[in-house]
């Protein structure tokens, strides 16, 4: 099935979840954000199983000014 990810497709098996795809797209495990079809998922609800047709976005914080 495919998702999309930042707007990349990304083909996916039934079992991924949140976790596992941010895990093997190499996010990282702190300091990001992700929200799948506009709502945001706190981070304990990235067991979440993904389906066909979702989409994430995912921001990565920086520091600056």
């Amino acid at each position: 099935m495919i998702v999309v990810v930042n707007e990349n497709s990304v083909e996916v098996d039934g079992r991924t979840t949140v976790a596992g795809l941010l895990e093997s797209l190499g996010f990282p495990e702190r300091g990001i954000a992700v929200a799948m079809d506009n709502t945001v998922l706190p981070r304990s609800s990235w067991t979440t199983k993904l389906f066909d047709g979702a989409r994430l976005e995912v921001v990565t914080a920086v520091q600056g000014g």
